[in-house]
């Protein structure tokens, strides 16, 4: 698709621009120069000013006060005078869809981008996303890194595992999505991934502990999957109740004294969490869901899946594991689990599981990062969580995360401080992806289009 390549062009000329980018050709990114911009480097809780930040061929080549560093006479410049300039956000359990339906496709990737999200690890393996990557990153595609789990690894015994493993690490995924799995075959699984060099994340499989997952080194853990079911001391008598979905059954009877061996154990382990807060929130308020479908983002979903998600809520309200008093215990319990483990030093990065259960891509991470900060998390900090953890948790901290020379050039322009207020990293007005510039004009105009394509 190259509808952005007119559209950026477009908007580009519109400001004043001296050089227009192709977006939707492969190569080199061009040259870009953020002009007297105030810069969150985000490797420090800092806000650098009158900067001029030059990016090349997607890597950013120069920082430094306005007044001394040159602008090529080749690049496109962009006035950040009162604006400040910080890096892409990443969501590290976001969902694009499989290929069956390219529109779609594009629909989602265009959605991360209107919000900033830069970087997607990608939690919904399919076939075609190995190919999806390279050419979001040819620039065939508009599109932010993408990070490809596998296919939901659903085997039967141990030496499937073993062998499902060593298919997809073949396939070209990044990383295993761990399924459903018998606990048997946990062990095998996280002992192949390990010889290949590949990761294991997301769900813990039902029947395996917390610190059989953390002791087997799983790289993160997404939902607090597994938590309650820790701090609830062993032995206690819960009769036939089940845990419930990720442990509201099982809510009454936690322990909260066990938090901080949970909060060792898992920073011991080294094993990131993915906390995910709006996907229990969201099912956990008092909101209806034909109120929630009023939000200002719904608009931008399928019909089908708006309809999928207010027959979901309503069907979780009626659990027995999951009425009122369960549900907001649940709540409370995971925002204290976040702040605990975040202030004993066990890493958190930011996702939000979009899109599910009324997450939009994209828009959703502005509510998970404002869940954050309600569980007592500084505005920084959770910044920090989608930026420089996030490539820590790859295990690339030079790669991206931070605004350095050398880094990959993944930047949102924004109108304020989000330090101050996380409010203002919300539509920013300008997102750049790999050295592909994308402003506000642009990306409003795609938003307008998804919209009238899901209108009723």
């Amino acid at each position: 698709m190259r509808w952005l390549q007119g559209l950026a062009a477009t908007a580009l000329l519109l400001a004043g621009a001296t050089h227009a980018q192709s977006t939707g050709s492969a190569g080199a990114a061009g040259a870009f120069a953020f002009v007297d911009v105030d810069v969150l480097p985000m490797d420090r809780d800092v806000r650098l000013e009158s900067q001029t930040v030059v990016v090349r061929d997607g890597r950013i080549v120069a920082i430094g006060p306005s007044a001394s560093v040159d602008v090529p006479e080749d690049a496109t410049r962009i006035a950040g005078e009162r604006r400040v300039l910080m890096p892409g956000l990443a969501e590290f359990h976001g969902h694009v869809p499989g290929g069956d339906d390219p529109v779609y496709v594009q629909d989602t990737l265009d959605l991360y981008l209107a919000n900033g999200v830069t970087l997607v690890r990608n939690m919904s393996g399919d076939v075609s996303h190995p190919e999806l990557r390279a050419r979001i990153e040819r620039g065939e595609i508009s599109g932010p890194t993408m990070v490809v789990a596998s296919p939901w690894l659903r085997s039967e015994n141990a030496d499937e595992a073993a062998r499902e493993v060593r298919a997809h690490h073949a396939a070209g995924f990044d990383l295993v999505k761990i399924g459903s799995i018998p606990a048997d075959a946990y062990r095998r699984m996280a002992e192949t991934a390990h010889a290949l060099g590949m990761p294991f994340a997301g769900h813990i499989p039902d029947g395996v502990p917390l610190e059989v997952a953390l002791d087997a080194k799983q790289t993160s853990i997404d939902h607090f999957d597994r938590y309650v079911e820790f701090l609830v001391p062993p032995g206690t008598d819960t009769g036939d109740r089940e845990a419930g979905w990720f442990g509201s059954g099982w809510v009454q009877w936690v322990e909260r004294g066990r938090i901080e061996d949970a909060v060792t154990r898992t920073r011991a382990a080294g094993t990131w969490n993915v906390p995910t807060l709006t996907l229990v929130e969201h099912m956990a308020s008092a909101e209806t869901p034909e109120a929630m479908l009023q939000w200002p983002e719904m608009r931008y979903m399928p019909a089908s899946e708006r309809e999928r998600w207010r027959r979901a809520k309503h069907g979780y309200a009626a659990r027995e594991t999951f009425q009122p008093d369960a549900a907001q215990a649940l709540v409370t319990l995971r925002r204290e689990l976040l702040k605990a483990l975040h202030d004993g030093g066990a890493p958190i990065v930011l996702g939000s599981d979009a899109p599910q259960f009324f997450n939009v891509p994209g828009f959703s991470i502005h509510r998970e990062m404002a869940m954050m900060q309600a569980a007592g998390m500084t505005p920084y900090e959770v910044l920090v969580t989608g930026t420089r953890n996030a490539a820590q948790a790859l295990g690339t901290p030079e790669a991206f995360g931070t605004i350095e020379v050398g880094r990959r050039a993944d930047l949102v322009l924004l109108a304020g401080d989000p330090r101050e207020d996380l409010s203002h990293v919300q539509a920013p007005l300008g997102v750049m992806a790999r050295g592909r510039w994308w402003p506000r004009e642009a990306l409003d105009a795609r938003l307008a289009e998804i919209a009238a394509r899901h209108a009723e």
